[in-house]
């Protein structure tokens, strides 16, 4: 009866967690998706105007494993992300589809993750793994694995102070005391294979159910706030 318990804890924590949870109503990209580019921003060849003046995306930067520190590659705007941000979010993304309990506890701040596994009675980063991996299978009815990590866009003004009260509560109760100099949240895609295939589908078909992954600068290091 215990095991039950903690069982559907994990997985009403994984319905909870940051991002939105793959759902039914998320129907997934069934096309290849070779390409990594973010949507850019069209400009007339007769108007003069620089890219700080452009929203995001007009700028991007990719990294892969052959080149930088990130298990697999990552897309993003270098102008509103960070090389160390980035990397934090990578490794969120890849630790659910590797089930890498390393990767995960490196991305999260420490003091949240904590508290979620106890607050949900879960016994150990690897436990929540597998049974958030688990539901990922279900909804994609396959086995997966994570290829490419695509920040597409920043939530600003309105919209960033609606979002970050809910994880300025999630702080708020895991490490009161936080010293946050900087909140960021990011709307991010993935694509993923399917077991033993080839190509790339993208695991969120629409932009707006794009996940939304808080990065908050807490002693002056990067981290996922979920």
């Amino acid at each position: 009866m215990n095991r039950f318990i903690t069982s559907a804890a994990a997985l009403t924590l994984a319905a909870s967690i940051a991002f939105s949870a793959v759902s039914c109503g998320s129907k997934k990209d069934e096309h290849d998706h070779h390409d990594h580019n973010m949507v850019g921003v069209n400009v007339p060849d007769d108007v003069d105007i620089s890219s700080d003046e452009l929203g995001y995306g007009a700028t991007q930067k990719d990294e892969k494993p052959e080149d930088s520190d990130v298990p697999i590659g990552v897309s993003y705007d270098p102008r509103y992300m960070t090389h160390d941000e980035a990397v934090k979010v990578v490794d969120y993304f890849y630790s659910l589809s590797a089930r890498d309990a390393s990767r995960l506890e490196n991305a999260v701040y420490p003091p949240v993750l904590k508290y979620d596994l106890e607050h949900f009675e879960i016994a150990s980063s690897q436990e929540f793994l597998n049974s958030l991996y688990d539901m990922y299978k279900e909804d994609l009815q396959t086995d997966f694995e994570f290829t490419y990590v695509l920040v597409e866009d920043i939530l600003e003004n309105e919209d960033k102070n609606a979002e970050c009260a809910v994880f300025d509560e999630i702080l708020k109760k895991a490490a009161p005391d936080a010293n946050v100099t900087d909140k960021k949240l990011f709307k991010v895609n993935c694509t993923y294979k399917k077991a033993g295939g080839h190509g790339s589908l993208l695991l969120y078909k629409n932009e707006q159910d794009d996940a939304t992954v808080a990065v908050y600068t807490i002693d002056g290091v990067p981290y996922i706030i979920s």
